[in-house]
């Protein structure tokens, strides 16, 4: 099942600065720098903690959507033999490799198996 609404590394980032009070949607979305309706379609629908108060307001708690954010979207751990394609959002095997190397810079170019999407694993940085 692929997960809607994974951060980039800097909203992942700014995560950590969340701190242990109420934030309306929209002031979570601003401290994480996304979009309001990524945390109604994407959080809230898929059970992010939060409390209602009696006219209905959503309210969640930062540190604890912390939490639930690490536990619903852990971080991928890639295989050697594997890189991450953006468009089917999963590792993949490398398919068709072709090493490179610009400056000192050594990388693998190969194709999605699924998607035909254009794939780029680096290997290492000489200096």
């Amino acid at each position: 099942m692929i997960l809607r609404g994974r951060l980039n590394g800097i909203q992942r980032n700014r995560l950590k600065g969340l701190l242990n009070m109420l934030y309306t949607p929209r002031e979570l979305a601003d401290e994480i720098g996304i979009q309001i309706n990524q945390v109604y379609s994407a959080y809230v629908s898929l059970g992010c903690p939060l409390e209602r108060d009696e006219r209905g307001h959503i309210f969640i708690n930062g540190k604890v959507f912390y939490e639930w954010y690490l536990q619903t979207y852990p971080k991928l751990r890639l295989a050697e033999d594997e890189t991450f394609c953006k468009t089917c959002k999963c590792g993949v095997k490398i398919h068709q490799p072709k090493r490179k190397k610009k400056g000192g810079l050594v990388y693998v170019l190969s194709v999605c198996p699924d998607c035909g999407r254009g794939l780029t694993k680096i290997l290492e940085y000489e200096r």
